[in-house]
Formats: structure tokens, sequence, C-alpha cells
């Protein structure tokens, strides 16, 4: 290994120590929540969704179908020996359901499917993206902070909330929400020094997961008085994702999936469960319907110094990822408990004080959320006796 090798590994490891060190009396909570992500990930195996073997299971299939899988259900792919069920029923897992993520998502799971122990390994490389996601959420925050400021318990508690947060769905489940929550960081950290690469992890991004594009309006509004590099970035975020949707050409599933926009009940059988929607009558909806209210309040600038204007509120455009990601989980049918993780780079854009705040709303509101979801979905009685 050359001395730059070297370099670059002990650059690394000094920051990570450098952060650990940084967090004062809550650093031992870092070794801690990281042994226990790869315990966890190779002990427990899926609780409660199937989703992590039905993406291995499409990974495999992926070296002998190719992007076909997108047009072949489970049974038409294994000839009827098919065999991953959902934990809670016993029942076949979406057995009449083609494969429905994007192209470098299924490229993933292919690559991981090679893997021996591919069942551990997976989770054990989705808990090192929680780690690096940790250390992201961290720099994002203090970013813009004195040093002197970095020993504060609150923001460097919220970081490692992340870590905890992860574990059940990273660790246990296997959702890959922390490679979707990897996308949402890297464009609002490349931004500030390489914006083209900004635009272009979007587009990856949404081949990974959708959602990432909700983060192009927030970069085109800081980009409002370069206009150069404004056009470049559209132009860049376009060209990568026509590039990357050369499968979809052959297949009729990127139409289907956005006719559906998220009605899973009409798309895959799914019951649709979103305790968020705007119409359901829950706690929880309500709850959130008063957070989005708040925040665009904030942002527009009425909360609390009663000024707006254009100006200001392109000032506070940090605002926008957030309100963008909470009134999409307000409309779309289905949101998933773990589609909360999405919320962390967001709130890491924010002001201290208004951090605490928002941070303490959707805390509880998804506590509540999560019973809403449970209730809609299998129902709390059966959710109990699985675990009985």
């Amino acid at each position: 290994m050359q001395d730059s090798d070297l370099s670059f590994w002990f650059r690394c490891y000094s920051h990570i120590l450098a952060v650990v060190n940084q967090l004062g009396s809550l650093k031992w909570l870092f070794p801690f929540l990281f042994l226990l992500h790869f315990l966890i990930g190779a002990f427990i195996p899926p609780l409660v969704t199937s989703d992590f073997q039905r993406n291995l299971f499409y990974g495999d299939a992926f070296w002998k179908h190719g992007f076909t899988v997108y047009d072949m259900t489970p049974l038409e792919i294994s000839n009827n020996t098919y065999n991953v069920r959902d934990p809670l029923t016993g029942e076949y897992s979406y057995p009449n359901t083609t494969y429905d993520y994007p192209t470098v998502q299924l490229l993933f799971w292919a690559g991981l499917s090679l893997l021996p122990f591919s069942s551990i390994i997976s989770k054990w490389f989705l808990s090192c993206i929680d780690i690096l996601n940790f250390f992201l959420i961290y720099s994002l925050i203090w970013r813009r902070q004195n040093e002197e400021n970095k020993r504060l318990l609150f923001e460097n508690g919220f970081a490692l909330s992340y870590l905890l947060f992860a574990i059940p769905f990273s660790a246990i489940e296997g959702q890959p929400t922390a490679i979707t929550v990897l996308f949402l960081l890297m464009p609002l950290l490349l931004h500030t020094k390489y914006p083209i690469w900004s635009y272009m992890s979007i587009g990856f991004g949404f081949h990974w997961k959708y959602v990432s594009l909700l983060l192009l309006p927030y970069l085109l509004l800081i980009d409002h008085k370069l206009l150069k590099q404004a056009v470049s970035g559209v132009l860049v975020t376009t060209t990568v994702i026509v590039l990357l949707s050369f499968p979809f050409l052959f297949s009729d599933f990127i139409l289907n999936y956005f006719a559906a926009f998220g009605a899973l009940g009409s798309y895959s059988g799914q019951t649709p469960s979103n305790p968020l929607f705007f119409f359901y009558p829950s706690i929880s909806s309500i709850l959130s319907s008063v957070i989005l209210i708040t925040a665009v309040l904030y942002w527009i600038g009425l909360i609390p110094s009663n000024e707006t204007s254009i100006k200001k509120i392109i000032e506070q455009s940090y605002w926008m990822p957030f309100v963008f990601f909470l009134g999409f989980l307000k409309i779309y049918t289905t949101a998933f408990p773990w589609y909360w993780m999405w919320f962390f780079p967001p709130l890491a854009l924010l002001p201290q004080n208004n951090r605490k705040l928002f941070v303490v709303f959707l805390g509880i509101t998804f506590a509540i959320g999560l019973l809403d979801f449970i209730q809609m979905t299998v129902g709390l009685t059966d959710f109990v006796n699985f675990f009985l």
C-alpha cells in the first residue's frame, strides 16, 4: 500500500476519533450502538417484513433474467418454488407482483446476492452505511457552528439517535433506508464545494428511491442567482436519470408505478397504510398536519418575526426539504415507519432552536403514528400476539 493510501486512511481514522471525542459525555454510546448494529444483524432475522428476503431473491434472479425481472412475478421467476413469506401472516409475500424498485437498487441487491452468507453480510453493509450516515449528519449539523459549541448535548444526542433509530429497520428488518438517507445527505453536503456532483447524486438517488428528487427544488432555490450552475445542475440530473432509465424502456414498470402513486392496493395487493394521510381520522394525521402548517409558517417568516418577503423565504430555504418530505408523506398513500429516517437530513439543516422543537414534535407523532400504522395493517392484537 502506498504512503498516500496510508495517509488517506489515517486521516479518516483521525477524523472518526475527533468526532467521537466531540460527543463528550455521550461518546461511549457510539461504540455501544456500533456493536449492537452488528450483533443484532447477525443473530436476529426480520421479524415483521419480508422485503429483505424479496430483495435478495430479486438480486439473485437478476443474474439469470436481467432487467426482465421488472415484468416477472416471483412465481414466474422461480417456477413455483418461491417461498418468501410474510413473518406476521405466514402467507406468500407479493407472489403476483413484479419487482418495484429502480435500477440502482436492483443492481445493489444483485451484487450482495453473490456474497457468501449474504443474509448477514447484507445487513452488516447496511449498518456500515448507517454509521457513515451518522458522521454525515454530524457534519451537516456542525458545519456552520463554532468548534467550542460542538459539545452541546442535544445536538450530539440527535446525531447519535439516528444510529439507535436505524437498528430495528437496518439491523433487524434489513430495510435499505440507510442508503436512501445517504442519497439525501450527499446533495446537501456536496453542494457547497461540488455543486455538479450534488446534482449528479440526486440523479443516482432517484434510481434508488424516487424521493431524492424532492431535493432538486431546494438546490435550485439556493442557486437562483447562479443561472449557469442551476441550468447545468438540471441537465446533469436529467442526464443521469435518463441514462439509468434504459431498462424501463423495455418494461411497463415505471408507468404502472407512477400510475399507482403509492396506492399499493391497486398495484400490488397491499393494504394502503399511511397514518399521516390528510383524510385519515387519527391523532398522528392531525399532529403531522399541525407540524406541516407550523413549519410552513416558520419558513415564510410569520413565526416568530411576523415578517415575510421573497428574500426571507429564499434565505430560509433550509425549511424546504423538511416541508416537502412531510408533505409528500401526507399525500403518499403508503408510509412505512422506516420512512421517518428520511427526516434526519432535513432536520439537520435547521437552526438549533427550530430543530429541538420539531424533533420533539416528530418524536411524539412517530410514537402515535407507529401504533396507528400497526392497527391499520395487521392490527394491534395480532401484532402483540406474534411476540407472545
